[in-house]
């Protein structure tokens, strides 16, 4: 007899988050149009507490405003299966659910109105698909062809200036600080990957191996680079950075100065071993 536990886990790996997220969102706001009773946003009391308690389940998928879903869907759909192909299936959720709840975080901001993070974790999953593959266009419904960038700004419009300007403080403009508050949640994502990410991290090296780190310039000698060998110029220009340095601070160096210090202290560790073999 197999294993149904196996089983299961077996038929789950082949299941797309991005599809499942997508048709949550739609069914969310489905049942919420349908249903009288029904609420997926969160609601909160005066008090800052659930008034819906159920809605903790389904808030992250929500929409506040039924047409937002379909567009948020759409995105996570369409856009979604190419980061959860580079990302994982468990990175992608945390993706989306960290947007969410930016959003729904900055939906605060406006009382009395429903939280829900569908919309602002479909921005903020398309800010991180815009920041990786900007020049990527995507196909959706099989009729246009559009850009992340270009989708973003028609997203953020809308979302924001338009309805911002015709909801007042309503539900249009709590909708659009929402918008507002996955798209910081995305930027904040990109700034992550940007400096974790492999040319990152060479850059960073390279620039070590170039300057130095900022442990040996907080114990910078300059007595203890001799000036014996040295052309007058060098020890003229070694003079003039240093004193720069003190008088304006080593942050004042530029690049090519904290380059030419660097190599001068690189010469001198290098050229004592020569020294002691030489006793």
């Amino acid at each position: 007899m197999n294993n149904p536990v196996a089983s299961l886990l077996e038929r789950m790996r082949d299941v797309r988050v991005y599809a499942v997220i997508a048709i949550a969102i739609v069914v969310l706001a489905a049942l919420d149009a349908s249903l009288a009773w029904f609420t997926p946003s969160l609601l909160l009391t005066a008090a800052h507490r659930p008034a819906n308690p159920m809605a903790l389940s389904s808030f992250l998928f929500a929409s506040a405003g039924g047409m937002d879903a379909l567009p948020a869907a759409a995105i996570v759909f369409y856009f979604g299966r190419d980061l959860e192909k580079k990302f994982g299936a468990l990175a992608f959720l945390g993706i989306y659910l960290l947007c969410a709840l930016g959003g729904a975080a900055v939906g605060l901001l406006t009382p009395g109105t429903p939280l829900g993070g569908g919309p602002a974790g479909a921005i903020g999953a398309l800010v991180v698909y815009a920041y990786l593959w900007p020049l990527n266009r995507v196909r959706m419904f099989n009729i246009i062809t559009i850009g992340p960038r270009e989708l973003l700004l028609i997203m953020v419009g809308y979302r924001f200036l338009w309805r911002f300007g015709m909801g007042g403080a309503g539900m249009g403009g709590a909708s659009g600080l929402a918008v507002l508050g996955g798209a910081a949640g995305g930027a904040l994502l990109c700034a992550i990957f940007s400096h974790t990410s492999a040319g990152s991290q060479y850059r960073r090296t390279l620039r070590t191996a170039m300057v130095g780190d900022a442990a040996s310039w907080s114990s910078l000698d300059w007595d203890a680079i001799p000036r014996d060998g040295l052309h007058s110029l060098t020890v003229e220009e070694l003079e003039r950075v240093r004193a720069k340095a003190e008088s304006q601070g080593i942050r004042a160096l530029s690049e090519e100065e904290r380059a030419f210090v660097h190599r001068l202290r690189l010469r001198t560790s290098t050229s004592e071993p020569e020294q002691a073999e030489a006793r």
